[in-house]
Parts: structure tokens; C-alpha cells; sequence
């Protein structure tokens, strides 16, 4: 936002529960009010971008025309939503901790230090540019 000049607003950051039903209502509180309508949602995870669509779709708008809605996770709800996610491959993350975990519970000496998994982004049809008739941007 900041990059492309755009202001960030206090209510332009929701918070949820991370649940479907948790961001499904907050959002659509958010799109029920027309003039501060965002153009996109980014989610923290694809369950909560999943209750976005819902709630954009219940209030008649069209997903991705008039919302585009973005999740975290690769989670197999996102692809029945058409949903565009980043996967950031959470297997090969717990796989990690517990390998770092079993060699500290077996007497090694373990370092604290990052690790970089890639991350993948999986465009679906859940968004395109604003007010745009295509397919995925």
C-alpha cells in the first residue's frame, strides 16, 4: 500500500478469529457500507478468504469483479472457492521444527536460527484488477 502511495486506515485491518464464520461476518460488515468498500482482501488464511467471498457474494457482489480476495495456506477449501492463495508449504515447515526438536530431545546442540521455505503463489479466479471482466490478474 505504501509503495503504491495508498493510506492505510485503521478500518481497513479486521480482525477475526481466524474462522470461516469469524471473517465471513466482519467482512461483510466491512462491504456493507458502499463508499469505504475495498477492491480486495487479503487474508490471513484461506478459510477467512473463503468467509470473504461468501459474505461479498451474499451481498451481491461479484468475486473477483467488484472483490478480489486473497488467502494463506493452499488449503484444498481455497480451490472449490477458485480461491488465490500463497502456499507457504506448512508441511515442510512442521517437518523442520519437529526434526530440530527430536535431534534437541536426543542430547544435540541446537541453535536457534531462520530457515527459508518458499513460498507459492497460486493465482486462481478470486481476483483480477478492479472492476476488470476477466479471469484471474
Amino acid at each position: 500500500m505504501s509503495t503504491a502511495g495508498l493510506p492505510i486506515h485503521d478500518r481497513d485491518q479486521l480482525v477475526s478469529d481466524f474462522t470461516f464464520l469469524g471473517a465471513y461476518q466482519q467482512v461483510k460488515n466491512l462491504l456493507a457500507e458502499p463508499e469505504q468498500r475495498p477492491t480486495a482482501v487479503f487474508a490471513a488464511t484461506d478459510e477467512m478468504a473463503a468467509g470473504a467471498i461468501l459474505a461479498a457474494r451474499d451481498l451481491g457482489l461479484d468475486v473477483p469483479r467488484d472483490l478480489s480476495a486473497i488467502g494463506i495456506d493452499a488449503h484444498p477449501l481455497g480451490e472449490a472457492f477458485g480461491l488465490t492463495t500463497i502456499d507457504q508449504q506448512a508441511h515442510h515447515q512442521g517437518t523442520r521444527a519437529a526434526q530440530l526438536l527430536l535431534r534437541q530431545l536426543a542430547g544435540e546442540s541446537v541453535t536457534a536460527g531462520h530457515a527459508l521455505h518458499r513460498a507459492h503463489f497460486i493465482a486462481r479466479s478470486s481476483t483480477a484488477p478492479p472492476g476488470s471482466k476477466s479471469s484471474p490478474a
